[in-house]
């Protein structure tokens, strides 16, 4: 059987030469065609880095913004509390020092020249049903009324900054 084509043995190396070109044609066809797509990858993937590189400076100049205004609005509040303590403060103090002239006159009128033991102010006096509290103490208890009012109402004003 192979002996049929002996004779055309001697076109071997012209066909071999032809095949080698073909491959040759073909195989630069597609060096060239992945070359193409390499190049046009690399240009898609050169615009998205740029694309996100523009947005993540968009959105840290975005974020700079939001972070300025809510220091504003905290400046505000800060501010508003700040003047809201001031006056629970100026407040409670003319309370207390109007109710503690009310008690000292009460208890000039109520006195009868007997000498009864008077408490001293500096030391708690106990009863069944009242406590005898220093002025001091009291001062200091309205202070911090007023401070914890402030600060209740500081913290749902920041509470409502977005």
């Amino acid at each position: 059987m192979l002996t049929k084509f002996v004779p055309y043995l001697r076109l071997a190396p012209y066909a071999l030469g032809v095949i080698f070109a073909l491959l040759a044609a073909v195989q630069w066809q597609n060096a060239k065609h992945w070359e193409k797509r390499y190049i046009g990858s690399e240009k898609a993937h050169s615009a998205t880095k740029a694309a996100y590189t523009g947005a993540q400076i968009a959105a840290q100049e975005l974020n700079k913004a939001k972070v300025a205004q809510i220091e504003r609005e905290y400046a505000v509040i800060a501010e508003k509390s700040e003047r809201e303590y001031d006056a629970l403060l100026s407040n409670n103090r003319a309370t207390l020092d109007r109710w503690v002239r009310s008690q000292t006159a009460k208890r000039a009128a109520q006195s009868t020249g007997t000498s009864e033991s008077t408490p001293v102010p500096s030391e708690v006096v106990s009863r069944a049903e009242t406590a005898i509290v220093p002025v001091t103490d009291l001062e200091i208890v309205a202070d911090a009324y007023a401070q914890l009012d402030a600060l209740r109402a500081w913290a749902l004003d920041v509470g409502k900054v977005k």
